[in-house]
């Protein structure tokens, strides 16, 4: 073998690996097109399976799902032929991959099995650990969760026992995630708050303030509301120190859901503008961050910003979604007459000649129209909110109750339904 020869196929091979990190997958692909050239020439096969792995590899990024499965079985015969069980195994494991993007779940899981199986001792146990990663991933997808629980398990006992934190505490979220989409809430929250200990101690604010918020959506579908504000709201600190971007948005408009659950509306307004602030797109989601801001300004009776910032979603739920125009309009047309009510004389025979009674009448009418909204967009949750605040205002002025109780009722039942069904 001559080293000059070697040292053009390390170069090519080391330039395609830089651009498949940097998800450049089409000049990856020239390069270690160009390094399998060399591989032939040079005529080892360790160095043909290996260039054939690359390539393979960043064909399946690519969607060359052909190619990729033709590389990584060429790939597995040389390694057979040479009893090279590391190649093997990573033969299998990119077989296994090819499988997964053609929704061949089962046989993808055969295949992790069988890169598992014969993957050496001597070789790093953390890549091992990976391969039970991507097993257990199989298996959750297929709702399998015995099995998917046992890879993990396994993954998680080997970053233990090889002193790799990050890897431990990664797996702990996996694991919680397994566990909260079985029901399991103390089971999914212990590894959730296990995980953020980790994280916390190795300084890794970027995956702490992500498990964080996962454990604040826990506690939050549990109704674990105290919990799930404490999470958030660290979680939040921890993302605005790093991002100005997207993940931050939805972060704020997370916490900005919680303290209305607290009736913080000052606070939630705060959080649910940060979130429009940083939001990079002009999108449904945005519209919809905008629909809520209008509607905590609806319910505090600023009939003018809730107005702004109604027609601002509007603007794009037209060019969006036309099943929320409906919604929009409907809104709108209630802040006309709310505000044209406002605007009758106090010796109207419609209304009380005390204001504080108005103003009483106005924000339980705001209450009740806003729940009906969110109750035609299913948002059953946050209409059950208003309709219980606006239950509490009835009594306070001793009116009868039973035309809000139904409608308590029919809601909570349907709220039910909705997380049975989940």
């Amino acid at each position: 073998m001559h080293d000059g020869e070697l040292s053009v196929w390390r170069t090519l091979m080391e330039k395609g690996t830089q651009y498949l990190g940097e998800e450049q997958y089409l000049k990856a692909e020239e390069y270690f097109s160009q390094g399998l050239i060399k591989a032939y020439q040079l005529t080892v096969p360790e160095i043909v399976a290996f260039s054939l792995r690359l390539l393979a590899t960043v064909r399946v990024r690519l969607g060359n799902l052909e190619l990729a499965e033709e590389g990584f079985q060429g790939a597995l015969r040389i390694c057979q032929d040479i009893q090279n069980a590391k190649g093997m195994a990573e033969a299998w494991a990119g077989l296994a991959s090819v499988s997964v993007k053609k929704g061949m779940l089962s046989e993808a899981g055969k295949e992790f099995k069988q890169a598992i199986s014969i993957y050496p001792s001597s070789s790093p146990p953390l890549r091992l650990g990976i391969l039970y990663v991507d097993l257990g991933q199989v298996y959750a997808a297929l709702e399998d969760w015995t099995r998917a629980n046992r890879a993990y398990i396994q993954a998680h006992g080997i970053c233990r026992s090889n002193g790799f934190p990050k890897g431990e505490a990664e797996l702990d979220v996996l694991l919680g995630e397994l566990c909260f989409r079985q029901g399991k809430k103390t089971e999914a929250s212990n590894y959730l708050k296990h995980a953020c200990q980790i994280f916390a101690l190795i300084d890794d604010e970027v995956a702490w303030a992500d498990a964080l918020q996962y454990l604040a959506l826990v506690y939050f579908e549990h109704n674990e509301m105290r919990l799930a504000l404490e999470s958030q709201q660290r979680s939040v600190a921890l993302f605005l120190k790093f991002d100005k971007g997207n993940i931050s948005s939805e972060s704020c408009y997370f916490l900005s859901k919680i303290e209305q659950f607290f009736e913080n509306y000052e606070e939630a307004k705060y959080y649910l503008e940060l979130s429009i602030r940083f939001y990079p797109k002009q999108d449904l989601d945005l519209a919809l961050r905008y629909q809520s801001l209008a509607g905590l300004f609806f319910l505090s009776m600023d009939l003018a910003k809730a107005e702004r910032y109604y027609l601002k979603a509007l603007s794009l739920f037209e060019t969006i979604d036309d099943a929320r125009i409906c919604e929009i309009y409907e809104a709108l047309a209630d802040l006309k007459e709310i505000r044209e009510r406002k605007l009758m004389p106090v010796n109207s025979p419609d209304i009380s000649e005390d204001t504080f009674q108005i103003q009483g009448e106005f924000a339980l009418e705001a209450l009740v129209r806003l729940a009906e909204l969110y109750e035609k967009q299913r948002n059953f949750r946050d209409a059950l909110e208003c309709y219980w605040k606006a239950l509490e205002m009835v009594r306070d002025v001793e009116m009868t109750t039973d035309w809000i109780e139904i409608r308590v009722q029919r809601v909570s039942k349907r709220l039910r339904r909705k997380k049975i069904k989940r």
